[in-house]
């Protein structure tokens, strides 16, 4: 027996499409029934980053069973209010005018992703008929803070998620924005700290709560580090290499000098510290060539 609010997607794919039921009408790849209606799927602007290896690991778990075992949660796109929502597939912002053709996940994000991967491979055999989903009703409640409560109970945060989270709270924040860029490229919430407090721990919980916690923050420093940084190879701008160098070796008081090292290395030298493998022998050959540039 079907549960209250709960809603089965009941669509198949075929080649590069997808078709419902008999009626075999054309739908765009992020559409999914809904009830008697068909949606779009959006998120929402400044929810978690989307992880690769949650996806691939995500796309195991739907191979396996065959459907989600935990339910996709999702609103109406029009109860969304103050936040930018994206199209799922094809990442385009959505216009508000549009709004009434898209159901936005509330938790899910990694499954729907994984999902569409692997309903485009016609070998697996897998349909997004197969997903389970539960609408979540405000009831009264702002969405802001439905959102943060759904993400915070189903699934523990950490650091990186918590820098979403302040972003949510307040889209404007230019330090979590620039945090939530520098997770984007693969570091983690202690690397960011790093950039910019120049300090291994900070609570990005605490600043979900009060934003004042964050006025220590040297934002012009950080993006000047940061923007260096980015120069190098994806396998060191994930890293905390640069960052410890000069925060280390530099401080707050010298950080300046240090870069002006880091900047003179050649696109070359670069690329031999992405290829190096083994992080004591990475950093020791990032501090040789700093120190003689």
């Amino acid at each position: 027996m079907k549960k209250k609010n709960e809603a089965i997607v009941t669509v198949t794919r075929k080649k590069n499409h997808v078709i419902i039921n008999s009626n075999e009408k054309t739908m765009s790849k992020n559409e999914v029934k809904i009830g008697t209606e068909v949606k779009k799927v959006a998120f929402v602007d400044g929810n978690r980053a989307i992880n690769e290896n949650n996806v691939k690991k995500h796309v195991a778990s739907l191979e396996k069973f065959g459907r989600n075992l935990v339910r996709l949660l999702y609103v109406d796109a029009k109860d969304v209010e103050g936040y930018d929502i994206h199209d799922a597939d094809t990442d385009e912002i959505v216009e508000k005018a549009n709004y009434g053709d898209y159901i936005v996940v509330l938790d899910g994000q990694h499954r729907f992703k994984a999902a569409m991967r692997l309903s485009d491979d016609e070998t697996k055999g897998f349909s997004l008929d197969n997903l389970r989903w539960d609408k979540v009703d405000l009831d009264g409640h702002s969405f802001q803070d439905v959102l943060i409560e759904v993400n915070t109970r189903t699934q523990p945060w950490k650091g990186s998620d918590y820098i979403s989270g302040c972003v949510l709270n307040n889209p404007q924040n230019e330090i979590a924005l620039f945090a939530k860029e520098v997770t984007s490229k693969g570091a983690s919430a202690k690397t960011v700290n790093k950039y910019v407090f120049f300090e291994d721990k900070f609570s990005w919980a605490n600043a979900m709560k009060d934003e004042e916690v964050l006025n220590k923050a040297d934002l012009q420093r950080a993006k000047e580090i940061w923007n260096v940084v980015t120069t190098f190879p994806q396998s060191i701008v994930k890293k905390s290499l640069v960052i410890d160098r000069i925060k280390e070796k530099g401080g707050k008081g010298y950080w300046k000098q240090e870069l002006d090292k880091v900047v003179k290395l050649t696109d070359e030298q670069k690329k031999t510290l992405g290829d190096i493998k083994v992080v004591s022998t990475q950093k020791s050959e990032f501090d040789r060539m700093v120190d003689n540039a």
